[in-house]
């Protein structure tokens, strides 16, 4: 039988940040409801996980609310989005994320409409079993160096800890920057997801692309406008946790 305790038996502390309205966020709520607020702004409370292990969030509230858990970059974690109006209620939200690695976490209570008051609680099962292999550019400020107009070959290796690639490039001059992927080799083509970040914010890509075009899982685009010496971050994944070798290319048009 599983079972989920409270913060201080499970070493699972608050973490103090700076959250986006400039403001260290609360300690989330652990094993009872605790009343929030929130307004346009995303309300953040953090976290931060001594071991692996499973976090579990849920709140109510009087408004349209989603939930969102990110790393310290401000990376969405994997499957760490929640916006299902659960029993036809849209202020009610749950959100379950497994957590590979300890560290310091942000979950993100958002409204969607003018928002009003919410009761959020939070639950940690610690379970080291989970841990996975730490993959030097699953973050966005270890992203491996690009060149735009050169093309790089890499790979995914979920079962090595390896569900992700980032990597940054810089603009030289102002214009249209597209970015694709191609796959490597013959054979099954993996199904691969590309996204593209600007301003330093990794929480929502300027463009994705899960298109396969031209019929081919692992060929995607991605458009978007830059300024020169912009720096342009970029992220490789795949559907299904499946391993893939792809091809990255870029071109700028001014």
């Amino acid at each position: 039988m599983r079972r989920f305790l409270g913060l201080s038996t499970l070493g699972v502390a608050a973490l103090m940040s700076v959250s986006m309205s400039a403001q260290a966020p609360a300690p989330l709520p652990m094993g009872a409801p605790a009343q929030g607020k929130v307004s346009g702004e995303p309300v953040e409370y953090a976290v931060a996980a001594k071991t692996a292990g499973v976090l579990t969030v849920a709140v109510q509230g009087t408004s349209d609310l989603s939930l969102q858990l990110v790393d310290e970059d401000g990376q969405v974690m994997p499957d760490g989005s929640t916006d299902r109006d659960l029993n036809g209620n849209d202020g009610t939200e749950l959100l379950s994320v497994t957590l590979t690695e300890p560290g310091a976490y942000r979950l993100r209570v958002r409204s969607g409409g003018d928002g009003g008051t919410f009761q959020i609680t939070g639950a940690f099962m610690s379970f080291p079993p989970f841990q996975r292999p730490g993959d030097p550019d699953r973050r966005p400020r270890a992203a491996k160096a690009g060149q735009v107009g050169k093309a790089f070959e890499d790979g995914l290796d979920p079962e090595a800890g390896d569900n992700w690639d980032w990597w940054v490039m810089k603009t030289a001059q102002a214009g249209t920057l597209t970015i694709v992927t191609r796959q490597v080799g013959t054979g099954d083509a993996p199904d691969l997801v590309l996204e593209v970040f600007t301003e330093g914010e990794f929480s929502e890509a300027k463009d994705r692309s899960d298109q396969d075009l031209q019929g081919n899982s692992a060929n995607e685009s991605a458009t978007v406008q830059v300024t020169a010496g912009q720096a342009v971050h970029v992220k490789v994944s795949s559907n299904f946790g499946r391993g893939a070798k792809y091809r990255l290319s870029s071109s700028l048009a001014p």
